[in-house]
């Protein structure tokens, strides 16, 4: 196993507002880009045809009259968030994301994923402890780690 360098990890993203400052190393980082509120109540049964999904709503973004950035006040819940990126992830490779330690740091909590092709992950889904955040759209939100076999 072999991990994939900050050189290599900057050809392989796409959409980046700056690819080179979104990786440091071997780790790659993954912004905000749009948040959607988790609400409602799924249903989950053993065939796919009893499976109903939570609702999305999204969350408006607001801009500050100093910026042109948008920005979300997301109180304590669960949330849907997608990223500015996609990344092209080689043949015999696979990705790991988790959580920015900026968020961690904060109460916000997003679970490890292993990650084989990018088509598979539409966003993260994030866990707002009680003291709630703001979030400024390009906000750090997840950190990779690609790995060659």
């Amino acid at each position: 196993m072999k991990v994939v360098r900050s050189d290599e990890l900057a050809r392989l993203v796409r959409f980046a507002p700056d690819p080179m400052g979104q990786t440091a190393g071997d780790r790659l980082i993954l912004t905000l880009f749009e948040v959607f509120q988790v609400v409602g109540e799924a249903h989950i049964g053993r065939f796919p045809d009893s499976i109903e999904e939570a609702r999305r709503i999204k969350r408006p973004a607001r801009k500050k009259v100093d910026t042109t950035f948008g920005s979300w006040d997301l109180v304590q819940g669960v949330y849907w968030v997608t990223y500015n990126e996609t990344v092209r992830i080689p043949e015999r490779a696979v990705l790991y994301l988790e959580n920015h330690p900026y968020l961690a740091m904060n109460g916000i909590l997003q679970g490890g994923r292993v990650v084989t092709r990018w088509e598979e992950v539409s966003g993260a889904l994030l866990m707002i402890g009680a003291k709630g955040v703001h979030f400024m759209e390009g906000s750090p939100i997840s950190v990779g780690l690609m790995i060659r076999f």
